[in-house]
């Protein structure tokens, strides 16, 4: 029995329920009473308690329905429930994509289950791009999130279709800020969401057209101004055409014309779940010019922002939330280290590839960042040369005859610095109007360097204090002006730096961890120890909430998980046969680079 009730057989059971349609519908007489619109339906009691958890709980209690065999069901219309019944009674399948919404909602109510299952299944194979917005309407007010989550799903792979839909624009705001804000979000550019939030937001204000499209402007006359202006830089232009006397004229108006959409309060939180660092200079400043920005001023900042990062963010090397690319971009973040092959750690992916196309003949120990390329440099006693990761292959550009012991980009300039034979040598790669410059410096022996603000740290281990201290001199290049600033509980043997959007960072293999802080001087507060260990470390990235720190780490290093509440840390230990390394950085590889696991290197929690 037990068996037979697990396993039914197919033809039985389509044979009884064939039986069970013939009889009742033979049989007027059902000895219950469903009243809908007015009209009267008679009904079997023991199909209805059966299949639905409503009629089960009435006809199993001592309500008054009970009593008198009979039950109103207001909200149901007399069309649908027939069509229950009859698929009740037959088996058949009779949704389409006319009545499945209202069937799926009458089912719901009636706790019918199996036929709620059935409806969800029937909408999930039938989604369009013009049904999603009714589909997720009802999902989401029938509580189904199974369909919700696959609406939404539909709603990220379809988004450059969706969002030209009035169903986009007639989106409530947590939906819109969900799609936007998704690292699944497919795009051809972040573009196309920045615009489609700025025509959600005007969606709400009768006056402004409803819909830009890619490539045009509503204020285009603005952007021909701007086109007109001799500007160096996104900043500097939005700084210049912000000061326009016409525009401040105009803010009144502008200001008066948005406070009928009530939309606009969400401007602010929905730009900010975008890309908008990613945003190409031609929407940036048409989007500044929009009456939307004009009129807020923290939304005129991100966009100020937004010009910081793309000449910041190569020299700190922090990537914050609005810049990092999504899951359809053809680039990855990784960190990246070289010897005579780059290895290269997907954040997203939680893994090591080697990069075999970038081998080379000499080991590169050092690599820096300049104008989002890549640069590495080997040397030995007598000479050295820096190459430039071209076409993903390295090229050379340039050789020195001098030992270059520290490397590094800062602003528009590549240094390098040789503390032995207190030279440094500036130039700027291909760059035919550049020259080289050849420097002398005043730091000694300095062990490390790091760009900060509009100066160049140099870290130096004072070899003769009974403690182990570290002292720390600026440069500023443009100025030529040199300046001790502290003698630091620390030790500039095998530090690292790293960023994040506010503050600079240090930390040497003890763990000693310091803030750097540009205010009237550039200034150093402890923050805390991180382990009670030497280990050696090549250097620091800090991805979304995570501080990633990669060396050669002991075995079972206790160290701390987070740092004060701010983010937390793992470790990337480096084999020691791979001792000859480089320093390890933030950089954007294209994702068919990343194609073979490297078993030589290992996470440590």
């Amino acid at each position: 029995m037990s068996r037979c009730e697990e396993i039914p057989h197919r033809t039985i059971s389509q044979s009884i329920i064939q039986s069970i349609g013939k009889f009742c519908k033979e049989d007027n007489a059902g000895d219950f009473e469903v009243i809908i619109e007015g009209e009267s339906i008679k009904c079997h009691s023991l199909i209805l308690a059966s299949c639905s958890e409503f009629f089960g709980g009435l006809l199993r209690s001592n309500m008054k329905e009970k009593l008198e065999m009979k039950v109103d069901l207001p909200s149901i219309s007399f069309k649908t429930f027939q069509l229950i019944l009859e698929i009740l009674y037959t088996g058949c399948e009779l949704l389409t994509k006319d009545n499945v919404l209202d069937v799926w909602a009458a089912v719901h109510q009636l706790q019918i289950h199996f036929l709620v299952q059935h409806c969800e299944e029937f909408v999930l194979e039938n989604i369009s791009v013009e049904t999603m917005d009714a589909i997720k309407r009802q999902a989401d007010f029938l509580q189904s999130y199974k369909v919700s989550e696959k609406i939404l799903q539909q709603m990220l792979e379809n988004f450059s279709t969706f969002r030209n839909t009035e169903a986009f624009l007639r989106l409530d705001f947590d939906d819109i800020l969900k799609l936007i804000g998704n690292d699944q979000l497919i795009v051809s550019s972040e573009d196309c969401v920045l615009f489609s939030v700025y025509d959600w937001v005007s969606y709400g204000d009768l006056t402004t057209p409803k819909r830009q499209e890619i490539g045009k402007s509503a204020m285009e006359k603005n952007v021909q101004t701007l086109a007109k202006k001799d500007a160096d830089g996104v900043t500097q232009g939005l700084v210049e055409d912000s000061a326009d006397k016409e525009t401040e004229q105009d803010g009144t108006l502008i200001s008066n014309q948005i406070q009928s959409n009530e939309r606009t309060k969400y401007l602010l939180q929905l730009l900010k779940a975008t890309r908008y660092c990613l945003g190409s200079e031609s929407c940036i400043k048409k989007l500044f010019w929009n009456k939307l920005t004009q009129s807020n001023t923290e939304v005129k900042n991100v966009f100020f922002e937004t010009s910081v990062f793309k000449i910041s963010s190569n020299l700190t090397g922090f990537w914050p939330n609005a810049g990092i690319h999504r899951d359809c971009s053809y680039l990855e973040h990784v960190g990246i280290t070289s010897g005579f092959v780059l290895e290269a750690f997907s954040f997203k992916q939680n893994k090591w590839s080697r990069i075999l196309e970038a081998r080379t003949l000499v080991s590169l120990t050092k690599l820096i960042i300049f104008n989002g390329q890549l640069y590495g440099c080997t040397s030995d006693e007598y000479e050295s040369e820096v190459y430039h990761f071209l076409n993903n292959k390295w090229v050379s550009v340039f050789r020195s005859y001098n030992k270059i012991d520290l490397f590094l980009s800062h602003e528009k300039c590549i240094y390098a610095i040789s503390p032995e034979n207190s030279s440094i040598e500036r130039f700027q790669p291909h760059n035919p109007m550049a020259t080289f410059e050849y420097l002398n410096h005043a730091m000694g022996n300095a062990e490390y360097a790091m760009s900060f603000y509009q100066y160049i740290l140099f870290f130096e281990t004072l070899e003769h204090s009974s403690a182990v201290k570290t002292r720390v001199i600026s440069w500023d290049p443009e100025k030529n002006v040199w300046t001790r600033l502290a003698d630091l509980d620390f030790s500039a043997d095998d530090m690292t730096s790293f960023s994040d959007e506010l503050y600079g960072y240090v930390i040497d293999g003890s763990g000693h961890l310091y803030r750097v802080e540009n205010s009237e001087t550039v200034q150093f507060t402890f923050i805390e120890k991180l382990w009670n260990a030497y280990p050696v470390l090549k250097g620091a990235v800090l991805f979304k909430e995570t501080l990633f720190l990669c060396g050669f780490f002991p075995q079972n290093l206790e160290h701390k998980k987070k740092v004060k509440n701010n983010f937390s840390i793992e470790l990337l230990s480096l084999e020691v046969s791979l001792f000859r390394r480089s320093n390890f950085l933030h950089f954007l590889l294209p994702k068919t680079l990343l194609n073979q696991p490297n078993c030589a290197f290992s996470q440590t929690d």
